[in-house]
């Protein structure tokens, strides 16, 4: 067993030319810096999946052929960052149609968020992901971190390390890190005991 948190970060768009690239990567210069937990970066790109039609469930432990190598990724996670822009009040089709393939590998395992969008900076798109979350039996922490991708908006990763918008990111992550690893911490044993 691992003694640290196995961390799966998700990266939830798809589109070209998404601005999310930049998040992404300011995000994993900060969890690099983490030595408490291991963390492994999924783009969505990378994880073909059709959409969603099996007339079985996965809640019943069906699971598509396609999807059972997505499965294993997400079955040794001990729990989740995801990464979602916000598209229309919500988040991208693409993943909702991820966590839909599976049911029991999200179970009983924390889930932040780290939205970007406009002025709303994605925090739309987050509040829908919670509901799902919740019915997959994960646990939605309360800590995540919205990023404006709006110039001149805070909070922004666009400016310096000594900005306001720098200081406010930090803390968010560091909030959000926290309790995310306090859950992974928590639940993993309780996980190991079910089986």
């Amino acid at each position: 067993m691992n003694p640290y948190p196995h961390i799966l970060v998700i990266f939830g768009s798809t589109r070209q030319g998404r601005r999310g690239e930049v998040v992404t990567n300011w995000l994993k210069e900060r969890l690099a810096t983490c030595t408490d937990i291991t963390f492994e970066f999924v783009d969505l790109r990378n994880v073909s999946l059709p959409f969603f039609d099996s007339p079985s469930l996965p809640i019943y432990g069906h699971l598509a052929p396609e999807a059972v190598s997505w499965a294993a990724q997400v079955e040794r996670a001990d729990g989740f960052i995801f990464v979602t822009p916000e598209y229309n009040y919500g988040y991208p089709a693409v993943l909702k149609n991820a966590i839909d393939h599976l049911y029991h590998q999200w179970a009983h395992k924390p889930a932040a968020i780290v939205n970007y969008g406009g002025f709303a900076s994605g925090y739309r798109a987050a509040e829908q992901l919670r509901q799902v979350f919740i019915e997959l039996k994960m646990v939605p922490i309360r800590e995540q971190i919205g990023i404006s991708m709006v110039p001149g908006m805070v909070p922004s990763i666009a400016d310096g390390p000594d900005s306001v918008s720098a200081a406010f990111l930090d803390r968010a992550f560091k909030g959000m890190m926290k309790e995310l690893l306090w859950w992974a911490t928590t639940l993993a044993p309780a996980r190991l005991a079910e089986q």
